[in-house]
């Protein structure tokens, strides 16, 4: 089995921690979320992961070595064409063979059972009910079966929305419905859209089934990571933290190599690798690696690495080798 993960977007949302990192590899609850990512996977036999980049990022193929053992090749989107265009750059490694693709921006938790049982289909593609659809790719169905799918409807006609998480059985239906879209140059919006490649496969008689997913956590802006982080530290081990005069509160991640000092942190905090927290309060928040936070108060933060802050309380989104001082 193959797995595909789409991770060239440029995260602008996420400015300006996506300046310095990808937003893949942005550290939530103690990993970066590529991470969450590829272990809610770990049940399935990937013999190859086909990473789409948008740069030679050094830091991903460095976590991908040290922590998996399947295959991984990096393919370079230098064009940014839409999401089936994208994908269709690791045709050459799918090899005819199944395929997951799977979205890196997102926290995905779903039952997997049905792919060991697949004779009756050919492919499956998850989804969730939402609010308001608008913003997103979304299905119509009868009996479970897909009959339609739209890229974000202008007037919301399903509530089922795309959460960027697929399976086909065969992946040269795939490509050859998205080669389809290339060569004869139709898009949607501007782009090349997957959803546009598998209403081509629907209209081929292709059996593509929906499946809802138990959990959907966006992880596109500060808050929103700031939310999936809250619910990862609710469903992960607690770790033990070496403290001096300090308050902590479940639950938090405290990385090896932090120092918390006459500080209360906690609830949904995560500290990052040898920083340093002294005489301060911090809750709902998320500390880079070699940070130093000292006399302030911060909620609903995220600090990048190597930042340093020192005075009086504020809710802050800083990036990497940023300064904060009270003079």
């Amino acid at each position: 089995m193959k797995l595909i993960i789409p991770m060239a977007g440029r995260g602008t949302r996420l400015r300006p921690f996506t300046y310095t990192t990808s937003k893949p590899m942005m550290r939530v609850a103690g990993k970066p979320i590529l991470g969450h990512l590829l272990d809610s996977l770990s049940a399935l036999k990937i013999d190859k992961t086909i990473f789409i980049v948008s740069e030679d990022n050094t830091d991903l193929k460095k976590f991908v070595k040290k922590n998996y053992s399947f295959d991984a090749t990096y393919i370079l989107q230098k064009d940014h064409k839409g999401v089936a265009h994208a994908i269709y750059g690791a045709k050459n490694y799918a090899n005819n063979d199944e395929t997951i693709i799977l979205f890196a921006d997102t926290l995905i938790k779903a039952d997997l059972k049905r792919l060991h049982n697949n004779k009756d289909l050919d492919g499956i593609i998850w989804t969730k009910q939402v609010e308001d659809p608008r913003s997103f790719g979304v299905v119509l169905t009868h009996n479970g079966i897909i009959s339609k799918f739209i890229e974000k409807p202008e007037i919301p006609v399903s509530d089922n929305a795309i959460v960027g998480l697929y399976y086909f059985k065969n992946s040269a239906k795939l490509f050859g419905a998205i080669e389809h879209l290339l060569k004869n140059d139709i898009k949607t919006k501007g782009e090349f859209q997957l959803t546009d490649a598998l209403q081509l496969m629907v209209n081929q008689n292709e059996k593509l089934i929906q499946e809802d997913v138990a959990v959907w956590k966006d992880c596109g802006t500060a808050q929103n990571l700031l939310d999936t982080q809250a619910y990862l530290l609710e469903h992960i081990k607690d770790n033990k933290a070496k403290t001096e005069h300090s308050i902590i509160l479940k639950p938090v991640f405290i990385e090896k190599g932090a120092r918390i000092i006459n500080s209360v942190v906690g609830p949904n905090v995560s500290i990052g690798k040898d920083s340093v927290i002294e005489s301060s309060i911090v809750s709902n928040s998320i500390v880079g690696k070699n940070a130093s936070i000292g006399q302030s108060i911060l909620e609903n933060s995220i600090i990048g690495n190597e930042a340093k802050i020192k005075g009086s309380p504020r809710k802050l989104n800083m990036g990497d080798s940023s300064e904060i001082q009270e003079t």
